[in-house]
């Protein structure tokens, strides 16, 4: 993606379906651009897109080498050379929050929380019988994102799932977000890591199978999903399903 922008030319939609950490600035140009072309975008797991790297060539080939000097990148002799800093997108030099491209920001590691639903009349929440508050434990973990509006957040964006929890102490929340943008794309993040793993999800998760993920977080992942495919195969979803914002409704004004 990083090198063939024209891969992502006329999609209908584009998944990042895990722990997809490591972004090149180019990468994202693309992602982004493939957005404001039209394209839809989900992110189905969390901690997407935090670390800005370069690619460089190995004895394998070109751009085999993943570079990130994180909190050191003043050492990065590609640094010194003038190549954007190795360090967090949302971290000067340079930076540039996540959240502009997902909607949701990475907001900590580790928790073990309950899901809870608080949009249930969603279209994303079809057929899934859910109503506000249910809960589904464990499905929010193990690093999750949140809607911050202290950084820069796409808007209008809906908030579907708004889980309390803490993390080293520090008592915080888990979203779901769904956001549109003027081509009409939809771009939607579950904010939590666990969800692709809860898709396997049987039984009563007694048997500690799945981190305790249990059948009905399987059916509501399963679900949910399904909606969005259908969805975003269709077209730029926002056409359809245009966000309607509701983030001082969850978070206050």
């Amino acid at each position: 993606m990083a090198r063939e922008k024209r891969l992502l030319e006329g999609a209908a939609a584009v998944l990042s379906p895990g722990h997809d950490e490591y972004w090149s600035p180019e990468q994202r140009a693309h992602f982004t651009a493939a957005r404001d072309a039209g394209t839809n975008i989900a992110f189905l797991g969390a901690n997407c897109c935090f670390r800005r790297i370069r690619l460089e060539p190995s004895e394998l080939g070109p751009e085999r080498t993943v570079v990130c000097y994180k909190t050191s990148y003043a050492q990065d002799p590609g640094h010194e050379r003038g190549h954007p800093a190795t360090t967090d997108f949302r971290s000067a030099p340079g930076a540039d929050p996540e959240s502009t491209l997902l909607g949701v920001i990475y907001d900590g590691y580790p928790v073990d929380a309950p899901y809870v639903v608080t949009h249930p009349s969603h279209w994303l929440f079809e057929g899934t019988g859910v109503k506000a508050g249910d809960r589904f434990p464990h499905l929010v973990g193990v690093e999750y994102d949140k809607v911050n509006t202290g950084f820069p957040t796409p808007r209008p964006i809906e908030i579907l799932a708004h889980s309390p929890v803490v993390c080293e102490g520090r008592p915080s929340h888990q979203d779901t977000a769904y956001y549109t943008v003027p081509s009409g794309a939809g771009v939607f993040a579950t904010g939590t890591m666990r969800w692709v793993e809860a898709l396997d999800a049987t039984g009563d998760g007694s048997s500690g199978a799945n981190h305790g993920l249990d059948a009905r977080a399987g059916a509501l992942t399963t679900r949910v999903t399904e909606n969005l495919l259908r969805a975003f195969a269709a077209g730029p979803a926002g056409r359809t399903h245009p966000a309607r914002d509701n983030v001082e409704t969850v978070y206050g004004p």
